[in-house]
């Protein structure tokens, strides 16, 4: 017979802050090197719809779109 022991991760949930320049910075970034514009240029084509029928890149679309006020705005 052949003992095996299991081990196991404990994860804790922790809150992570970041400050207004850093979340632009991180959104900068993701438009960067997604879509090769800058957070301007994703933000002004995301309201014009040029984004969509690209579905290839639905998920970062989406992603990076949730991230800008104006996805919440009515």
């Amino acid at each position: 017979m052949v003992a095996r022991t299991v081990e196991t991760v404990q994860h804790t949930d922790q809150d992570i802050f970041i400050t207004e320049e850093e979340e632009r910075e991180l959104m900068e970034n993701l438009a960067r090197a997604h879509f090769d514009m800058s957070l301007d240029e994703f933000t002004a084509a995301w309201l014009d719809g040029r984004f969509d029928d690209d579905y290839e890149r639905h998920d970062k679309v989406v992603g990076l779109a949730m991230m800008l006020p104006e996805y919440w705005a009515d």
